[in-house]
């Protein structure tokens, strides 16, 4: 799910509810793995979106743009794969439609 804009209204900033639906099961998903204590000091990470393809599409790859995959998945994995998303110095990710394996995100870390 690509990082929506947020949006302000009289009663403050939020997210959109897909979007912060998305959020909310990616913390639970994560939590889940009991990975322990966050990673803290300078990381690189390379982030992979496999996402379901539409029943019909003319496109070669997902709609939405990487950058705002990215914003979201990061932020979710704050505070459970790594302190803080600014500890990242380098970032890459690449999209595409799911294989045999299904839609998933793979986050691979690595020391700068």
């Amino acid at each position: 799910m690509p990082a929506s804009r947020p949006r302000v209204s009289k009663r403050g900033t939020y997210y959109g509810k897909r979007y912060t639906k998305f959020r909310r099961a990616a913390k639970h998903a994560l939590a889940q793995l009991k990975l322990g204590k966050p990673i803290s000091g300078p990381i690189s990470v390379h982030c992979a979106f496999y996402c379901k393809k539409p029943k019909t599409t003319k496109r070669d790859i997902p709609v939405g743009d990487v950058d705002n995959y990215l914003k979201s998945a990061l932020d979710s994995c704050n505070g459970v794969l790594w302190d803080d998303d600014d500890q990242i110095v380098k970032c890459s990710g690449r999209k595409e439609f799911e294989d045999a394996d299904g839609p998933r995100i793979v986050i691979t870390i690595f020391a700068p």
